[in-house]
């Protein structure tokens, strides 16, 4: 009956830490939203493709003052000035006479003129183009920077479960070498008890890696280190 009843308390006990350690490795808790915001201003301030699109917009709505100030293209002054107001008239050919003074002309190019309200449309339409397409990428950037981080959370939490097996390994490697040096224990059992702590000691290198590779990734988009941004 005793021998049950410690079978249960076990079996209890072991179903109590895994929760407890399922709740310490939830990366649930470690999210803000605050932070995560700020970590997307970080990366719209400086990934080099969002500043692209902010440099199409201000070369869009340079187009439309452009293209509004193209209506003096259709316009054309000239001017001719000689000292003399006294009219000449040719000898030979009467009808011909040569004007003295200041003579202006204003030349009107029609399809010229035409043409500048087609081109203000265009470049509006190109404005708004721009505009969208930055919308766009802001919930893309938004998105892409908030999957980086959550999966470097992730990376981190596995790492710390993996680190936690190792200590667990560890210590039963160092229980099964004392067992067989005392020949509680067969030698396959210790061998396999080593191979287990190689297995984990590889997994633990993997999940250090795994962190980093994420951690360069989400720093990538942000332009700057993790660590600086507070």
């Amino acid at each position: 009956m005793k021998i049950k009843i410690l079978t249960v308390l076990v079996i209890l006990g072991l179903v109590i830490g895994n929760e407890r350690v399922l709740a310490q490795e939830s990366i649930i808790n470690e999210v803000s939203d605050v932070y995560v915001d700020k970590l997307v201003n970080a990366a719209k301030a400086n990934y080099p493709r969002y500043k692209i699109f902010k440099h199409r917009i201000d070369i869009a709505k340079a187009n439309v003052s452009i293209a509004s100030l193209s209506v003096f293209d259709a316009l054309t002054v000239s001017y001719i000035y000689q000292p003399n107001q006294n009219t000449i008239i040719d000898p030979v050919n009467p009808t011909t006479s040569y004007f003295k003074g200041f003579q202006a002309g204003v030349f009107l190019n029609l399809g010229q003129l035409l043409r500048v309200p087609v081109n203000i449309r265009r470049a509006k339409s190109d404005q708004r183009i721009a505009e969208s397409e930055q919308a766009e990428y802001d919930l893309t950037i938004g998105a892409e920077v908030r999957r980086r981080y959550y999966t470097y959370l992730q990376r981190v939490a596995q790492l710390k479960l993996q680190s936690r097996t190792i200590i667990q390994s560890e210590n039963a490697l160092k229980d099964a070498e004392h067992k067989y040096r005392r020949g509680e224990v067969t030698f396959d059992s210790y061998n396999q008890t080593q191979i287990q702590y190689t297995e984990h000691i590889q997994t633990k290198i993997e999940a250090e890696g795994n962190v980093f590779i994420a951690k360069a990734a989400l720093e990538e988009m942000l332009g700057d280190k993790l660590e600086n941004i507070k």
